[in-house]
């Protein structure tokens, strides 16, 4: 073998270790964690039961975004998707723990005013179930649901409300969640609707502050309703 071919071999042999050495290291050096992608697997993880989040931090809150993606254009849309169409105003509420406990439900005993659709009379009193609330544990802990984009009812007020079947008897969810609920004026000094959808941008906004009358009477249009009931 020539001094040069032996030198051109060498060098080949030290660039194959060198190689292999960077490999060797590259494989026993620890892969550097993302943060965010921690928490993202950690709540994707933790399955504990609001009840056991609560115990461990005493006041637990938690945010929940809308679960409908469905869009309703206008008051027709949301009549045609809903089982009963009425005018209600609650008389109480209490927030109710899922089955399951991941969960909480604002509970409102609605009375009925007056039915544009369905089958429900004047003087029913229904439930009608909307997200979020607050539960006390015997612990004295909190757990507290929040849904900034959907403004709660207020007992005493009153509703235009678009319902479909819940769960059990006389048990009911609005359609569209925030979309299905209307404030409607009761005084003189306000005769303006107010949409409870905090989603800037959802079509149905466009009844929040819309005159009372004119609203009604496009409810009466898009439900078949004559003028008296």
């Amino acid at each position: 073998m020539t001094r040069k071919t032996l030198a051109v071999t060498s060098i080949a042999l030290i660039a194959l270790v060198l190689a292999g050495n960077s490999i060797r290291a590259a494989r026993s050096l620890p892969i550097a964690s993302h943060p965010a992608h921690e928490s993202v697997v950690a709540l994707a993880q933790d399955t504990r039961s609001l009840k056991e989040k609560a115990k461990q931090t005493r006041n637990f809150s938690d945010s929940q975004n809308p679960k409908d993606k469905t869009v309703y254009e206008n008051l027709a849309a949301l009549a045609n998707h809903s089982a009963a169409v009425i005018i209600g105003t609650p008389q109480r509420n209490l927030s109710v723990l899922s089955r399951d406990g991941n969960s909480i439900s604002l509970n409102y005993a609605v009375s009925v005013e007056y039915v544009y659709k369905g089958k429900l009379q004047p003087g029913n009193t229904v439930t009608v179930s909307l997200p979020g609330g607050k539960i006390k544990f015997d612990d004295g802990s909190t757990a507290e649901v929040t849904t900034h984009w959907f403004k709660k009812m207020q007992n005493g007020k009153t509703y235009a409300l678009f319902l479909q079947p819940g769960t059990g008897n006389a048990h009911f969810v609005t359609t569209g969640e925030a979309q299905g609920v209307f404030e409607i004026p009761t005084t003189q000094n306000d005769r303006t609707v107010k949409s409870h959808s905090g989603i800037q941008g959802q079509t149905v906004r466009k009844y929040d502050g819309r005159d009372v009358k004119a609203f009604l009477r496009e409810l009466r249009q898009v439900t078949g309703k004559p003028l008296k009931n």
